[in-house]
């Protein structure tokens, strides 16, 4: 059977779990819940220590589990063991809402012979809060976050920016749509309230990614391009490349496994946040125009107006890429926090599930919004920012895609978000 190590219980914070041994036992095996580190949410998970006996093939074990929490969230729990050939859950995920605190969890046991000895894990990891969390930020301007080794140069430093909570107005009025049909879901325009936040001044590089998928590659492995090469080669070639081909699920894969290792909570940017970020919440039709529909910009050391071919990787822009270009690439089309790339070179996954109509709601301030929350519009999700395979006018702030969430496609990227 593989061996699994045990982490320490600290190398989970601020995730919010229990760990389940399985193992041929007649006592009860003690199990401690972990404190978190965001107590202020008031959220706490119980369950009952789990024993089997490795004689019984087959042997199912059914627990509750209990969430205890404010009225402000709603939340999804992921649930993984530690052998999927010996220990099968079922459910795999469990959405708590407001109103139903409590789920059953079966755990299976199927040892590959009847006097094996097994010991595995069952983890719960609360990571996706369809509400948004309002805690003191613990740092103003930019940080980073180490992920190996002393960087040699390359983006192992996760670099992150802080960006100010404000209120803009997001989605495009009528008149600048005009006849554009195909802009019909940046309709209406409306204002928008976000808390604080910080993202990534960068995409998620290649290098960044492989630390990753090192330690985590089941189902997680980059679709391979023609361009750039196989995984995880492309990785050792062209580490500062941003990492393309991976699925919605392989990026918040990869959040996940950041905020275990790091102790903060890691996602993706909701749709609102990406917009704000890559506008600096002002009326920017491109992350780097002064003013509405301006596609050129001054080089600050010569005075003279810069072409898009050097503000973004976009089609046939004459940037000098055939394909994604290194993610510190095109300085001067920095969105005005500072934030690189949000036009063009990759398309960047959002958290919000995806609604053609989801601007068309009563005319409000919209606090924190999160995306659809309905059954019905969970077949897509957000993409934004454009690639290096489409042309400028894709590549504009407001302009809103969509993608299945288990697609991997060779211009799709991700940055990430930090919950202050």
């Amino acid at each position: 059977m593989e061996k699994f190590g045990f982490w320490p219980a600290r190398f989970f914070r601020p995730a919010f779990f229990l760990l389940f041994l399985a193992a041929a036992c007649d006592t009860e095996l003690p199990i401690e819940t972990e404190q978190s580190q965001l107590s202020e949410t008031r959220l706490s998970l119980s369950v009952d220590a789990v024993n089997f006996e490795p004689t019984f093939i087959g042997r199912t074990s059914r627990r509750t589990v209990v969430v205890d929490y404010g009225d402000t969230l709603d939340i999804d729990i992921i649930l993984l063991t530690s052998d999927s050939t010996v220990f099968s859950v079922s459910p795999d995920s469990i959405h708590f809402s407001k109103k139903n605190r409590t789920a059953a969890v079966d755990l299976t046991y199927k040892p590959s012979s009847p006097d094996s000895i097994d010991l595995g894990y069952l983890i719960l990891i609360a990571f996706q809060w369809l509400d948004t969390l309002k805690l003191t930020p613990d740092t103003v301007g930019v940080d980073s976050v180490r992920l190996a080794g002393a960087g040699q140069g390359f983006f192992l430093d996760m670099e992150m920016v802080f960006i100010p909570g404000g209120t803009f107005v997001m989605g495009s009025d009528s008149a600048s749509v005009g006849a554009d049909h195909s802009r019909f879901d940046e309709l209406p325009a409306h204002q928008v309230q976000l808390s604080d936040f910080f993202i990534g001044r960068y995409e998620v590089t290649n290098l960044q990614y492989y630390e990753f998928w090192k330690q985590d590659s089941t189902g997680h492995t980059p679709k391979d391009t023609l361009i750039m090469g196989s995984w995880p080669q492309i990785a050792l070639d062209k580490p500062n490349f941003p990492v393309t081909g991976v699925s919605w699920e392989d990026a918040m894969a990869f959040c996940r496994w950041l905020s275990l290792r790091t102790g903060a909570l890691y996602t993706l940017p909701t749709e609102a946040q990406w917009e704000y970020a890559a506008t600096g919440g002002a009326a920017r039709e491109y992350p780097w125009s002064a003013v509405e529909d301006q596609e050129t910009t001054q080089d600050t050391i010569t005075g003279g107006q810069l072409e898009p071919s050097q503000l973004a990787n976009t089609r046939r822009s004459g940037d000098g890429y055939t394909f994604t270009a290194p993610v510190d690439a095109f300085s001067a089309g920095a969105s005005a926090f500072g934030v690189f790339n949000m036009a063009g070179n990759v398309w960047e996954w959002c958290l919000d599930w995806y609604d053609p109509d989801y601007y068309k709601k009563p005319d409000e301030l919209w606090i924190d919004p999160q995306g659809p929350q309905d059954l019905e519009h969970r077949i897509f999700k957000v993409i934004r920012g454009g690639s290096c395979l489409e042309e400028l006018n894709e590549a504009r702030t407001r302009n809103r895609s969509a993608l299945a969430p288990g697609n991997r496609e060779i211009n799709v990227g991700f940055r990430v978000v930090r919950l202050p």
